[in-house]
């Protein structure tokens, strides 16, 4: 399981190196993946305003604008 995560993220920094903005990578690459377990959500983590994406894991895939992290 850490692995397919790990991949997970790794390949939406991926596409963001190359590129890609939030919704392409949302389309492209999280949408229909199996370990994703809702919708993005807009948050503020301290002043930085986040989007987090709930994984079936427990945890959330963040992306603050930049990359992409697990918190």
């Amino acid at each position: 399981m850490t692995n397919i995560v790990s991949r997970l993220v790794n390949d939406c920094n991926q596409a963001r190196r190359s590129g890609a903005d939030f919704p392409t990578v949302w389309t492209a690459v999280l949408k229909e993946h199996t370990y994703i377990a809702g919708s993005p959500r807009q948050q503020i983590c301290g002043t930085t305003p986040v989007l987090t994406v709930p994984l079936i894991t427990g945890q959330d895939l963040v992306f603050d604008g930049e990359v992409f992290s697990l918190s």
